[in-house]
C-alpha cells in the first residue's frame, strides 16, 4: 500500500491496519518518515459557499465603480494571489513521463477550517477597507467561527 502524499487520518478504527501496512513496508526494506500532527478537517462547504458569494459581491461592487474586468473568478484569483500565495505542484507529461514542478495558486479546498477562516477574514477586511460591506448570514460557519474567536 502506498500512503497518500497528504497522509493518512489515523483513528482507533484503522490504527492496527495502518501499523500492519507500515510493518510490511519495513520488512520489505522500505524506510519511512513519520510525522504526527493533529487532524484538522478542511474548509467546510458553508465556508466555500460564502467565499464564492463574497467574490460575486466584490465583483459587482468593483464593476459598479468602473472595474469592468473584475469578474467573480478574477476576484477569487486576486484574493488567492494576495492572501494565500503559491505552492509547488508536480505535473507529469503523459507522453514523455517527464515530471516538472510549477508554482500554482493555493487551492482553498486544501485549506484547513481555521486557514479558510483566516483567508476569509482578510478578504472581508480588504473589502471593508474599500467600502464594500459583505453579507455574513447569521447561521453560517464563518459567523460561528467569528463568534468563537471573539469570545
Amino acid at each position: 500500500m502506498d500512503f497518500p502524499r497528504e497522509g493518512v487520518r489515523l483513528t482507533p478504527q484503522n490504527f492496527q491496519a495502518v501499523g500492519e501496512q507500515i510493518q510490511q513496508g519495513l520488512q520489505a526494506g522500505k524506510e519511512y518518515r513519520l510525522r504526527l500532527e493533529l487532524y484538522q478537517r478542511t474548509r467546510t462547504l458553508s465556508q466555500n459557499a460564502l467565499a464564492h458569494r463574497w467574490f460575486s459581491e466584490i465583483s459587482r461592487y468593483l464593476i459598479q465603480r468602473g472595474r469592468t474586468d473584475c469578474s467573480p473568478e478574477w476576484v477569487k484569483q486576486a484574493m488567492k494571489y494576495t492572501y494565500l500565495g503559491f505552492e509547488k505542484t508536480e505535473f507529469t507529461d503523459v507522453v514523455t513521463g517527464e515530471r516538472a514542478c510549477r508554482e500554482t495558486l493555493r487551492k482553498t479546498s486544501r485549506l484547513k477550517t481555521g486557514e479558510m477562516f483566516d483567508f476569509m477574514t482578510r478578504v472581508q477586511a480588504w473589502a471593508m477597507n474599500i467600502g464594500c460591506l459583505l453579507t455574513v448570514p447569521e447561521n453560517c460557519e464563518f459567523a460561528k467561527l467569528d463568534r468563537e474567536q471573539n469570545q
